[in-house]
């Protein structure tokens, strides 16, 4: 039986943020962990009811949040969100 693809692209999007909420994890608390943690739900959310407007949102937030000027998150968090963002690319999810 063969993978359908949608099922594998997903699997490695949902792979990849499970990787970047780990990374959220081991950051000290603050308000942009709590934000970048509840957007990690949304975005899983999303994906996993194949939304595309929640995922779409989900996602840009969640980018924005760990991207933005004035935010301090470890190389371990840019690294799982830039494989995040590599994983929704080849999905051909919109981000």
């Amino acid at each position: 039986m063969s993978t359908n693809k949608n099922d594998a692209n997903k699997a490695a999007v949902l792979a990849a943020l499970a990787q970047l909420r780990a990374a959220l994890q081991n950051e000290p608390n603050s308000p942009a962990i709590v934000r970048a943690l509840n957007q990690c739900d949304r975005l899983e959310l999303a994906i996993t009811q194949f939304h595309a407007e929640g995922l779409r949102f989900a996602s840009f937030t969640l980018l924005r949040i760990v991207q933005s000027a004035g935010t301090v998150f470890t190389e371990p968090v840019h690294s799982a969100t830039r494989q995040l963002k590599s994983a929704l690319e080849t999905a051909g999810f919109p981000h």
